[in-house]
């Protein structure tokens, strides 16, 4: 079949051939919107024709929408393979390992490190992942398309300013060029703190905009939990759920499920791994397994244990000291 459609025209390649399917889908909705137009109010597939229409229109967006994401994972290969991995290979050892990982934000930044009262500055490589920052420099002046990168952190981590610190405030600096970002959970710590510059205010503003909307859970009044889509606990089914009601999600004992919402009553909203179906189910038939967002939670609260040690560590130092003092005196 291939073989004629080519003789007959020579212009049509097999990409082409196979990409016309698609064509026709998206065409649809133009089509149907028409057929709606001269269609009358009091005719009965007036109605019908609407839902169609409706349906067709967001099956577009899905296809449209995962073009999208084909287009972005294309790109995150091609960087791949001009990356160097060896100095984070503990936390990240590709980009495109994780199906559901795609770039939100990347552009190419100033570095600014400050030290007593000379300011320097140094080109870097700054990207945001769904579910994940990295940082990384190109070093080889003869290869400038080659990057080493050089910090990773969990978006879950991150934190960002652009309130101008006073060690900055006095340098001649643009201020309104430059915002502070944070990489690591461990306020003492030294690495992973860099004041970033851009190259006008609505690169900071958009930089801002997409490192603030990393809160992992928010909750409101009625005591719901919702989690990001980058960031959802996972269960497993200890026990089958039979559905009681048109949106229940049916589970078989050992299906796994991400969580999406989460009430206090013990309900949760999610959608089953191995066929995205959403609905609401028990917590209590679930047990929570190995996740991002279950080992990023347990690593932050050991973190919060080791800094309230430290806290306390540190008083009662201070009071042995005054009891010393006292005693001496």
């Amino acid at each position: 079949w291939y073989q004629r459609r080519v003789r007959t025209d020579m212009s049509k390649n097999l990409g082409s051939l196979l990409i016309q399917p698609m064509q026709r889908i998206c065409r649809m909705p133009l089509l149907l919107t028409a057929v709606l137009k001269e269609t009358p109010e009091d005719h009965p597939d007036l109605e019908p024709l609407k839902e169609v229409h409706k349906e067709v229109c967001a099956l577009v967006d899905s296809c449209n929408e995962e073009a999208r994401k084909a287009d972005i994972r294309k790109l995150m290969g091609e960087l791949e393979n001009r990356c160097d991995f060896s100095k984070i290979k503990n936390s990240m050892t590709n980009f495109t390992g994780k199906t559901d990982r795609l770039i939100v934000k990347e552009s190419q930044v100033i570095k600014l490190n400050v030290k007593g009262s000379k300011v320097s500055a140094s080109k870097i490589h700054l990207w945001l992942f769904t579910d994940c920052a990295v940082i990384g420099a190109s070093f080889d002046p003869k290869h400038p398309e080659l990057i080493t990168l050089t910090e990773h952190c969990p978006r879950q981590m991150i934190t960002v300013t652009n309130s101008f610190a006073e060690t900055l405030s006095k340098k001649k600096i643009k201020k309104d060029l430059v915002f502070y970002l944070s990489m690591t959970p461990n306020p003492s710590a030294t690495r992973g703190k860099h004041w970033i510059q851009c190259e006008s205010k609505k690169e900071v503003d958009s930089w801002m905009e997409v490192l603030k909307k990393k809160a992992p859970v928010v909750e409101d009044d009625d005591q719901e939990k919702i989690y990001e889509s980058w960031d959802t606990p996972r269960f497993v089914a200890m026990y089958a759920h039979e559905k009681t009601n048109t949106d229940d999600l049916e589970l078989e004992e050992g299906d796994v499920c991400q969580v999406i919402r989460k009430y206090t009553d013990g309900w949760c909203y999610g959608f089953r791994e191995k066929d995205e179906e959403k609905g609401w189910f028990p917590i209590t038939f679930m047990k929570e397994i190995e996740s991002d967002h279950k080992n990023l939670r347990d690593k932050m609260e050991k973190l919060a244990a080791i800094d309230r040690l430290t806290q306390v560590a540190a008083s009662s130092g201070d009071i042995i000291s005054t009891i010393d003092s006292h005693h001496q005196g």
